[in-house]
């Protein structure tokens, strides 16, 4: 008898643990449409990754109202060469990913439709993308904090500087290269350095 009813015990835990995993992979809204889109039938289907990562209401002042866009992360699968990119104030620098390069995209709820956010002028089609990418999710790293603080400051400028005697910057297709270059003139100089300090003193580049 003992016996029977362990074995009923063990089989409601899995069954519990079953519903569990079940429930934990289908909780984000429109994954359905990521995965009709792009990795049905690609050989891929069960080594893909997908978050969604904010929620845009149409009114941000109302969560209950209707949702018009999603910042979402996915991947199906992450090639070996390095790719970056500058988004709002973000760096991105990693492996290159389908089907988005950044690994992030926007997704279009009314158009139904995802677009990466490294697409060209994808920052002024969606109002606060610039503003959830910059300040609410935060992904790679702040252009221009060469001392990895998460904060701008006078000493970002004085490390550029120290990095640039030391040689720090001599490959491009670094994290440290990219975060380093604040003018985005694609390459590191003391004048990134002094760009740094123009942004802090509230001088616009001319």
């Amino acid at each position: 008898m003992k016996r029977i009813i362990s074995i009923i015990l063990i089989a409601v835990m899995l069954l519990a643990l079953s519903a569990t995993t079940f429930f934990a992979e289908t909780n984000y809204l429109y994954e359905n449409r990521f995965f009709e889109q792009y990795v049905e039938g690609s050989g891929y289907e069960d080594y893909y990754n997908y978050a969604e990562r904010y929620y845009h209401h149409i009114d941000e002042n109302d969560p209950d109202s209707e949702i018009d866009w999603v910042l979402v992360h996915g991947n199906i699968n992450l090639e070996e060469m390095i790719y970056s990119a500058v988004i709002g104030n973000r760096v991105y620098v990693g492996s290159h990913g389908y089907p988005f390069g950044a690994l992030y995209a926007v997704y279009d709820v009314k158009l139904d439709c995802f677009i990466g956010v490294d697409t060209y002028q994808v920052l002024e089609k969606y109002e606060d993308l610039e503003d959830v990418i910059n300040n609410k999710v935060r992904f790679g790293e702040l252009l221009g904090d060469t001392d990895s603080d998460e904060c701008l400051s006078i000493l970002d400028a004085t490390t550029l500087q120290r990095g640039l005697v030391e040689n720090k910057y001599n490959s491009s297709y670094t994290e440290e290269y990219k975060v380093a270059d604040f003018d985005r003139d694609r390459k590191v100089s003391v004048m990134d350095a002094t760009a740094i300090q123009r942004h802090l003193a509230g001088i616009k580049s001319e």
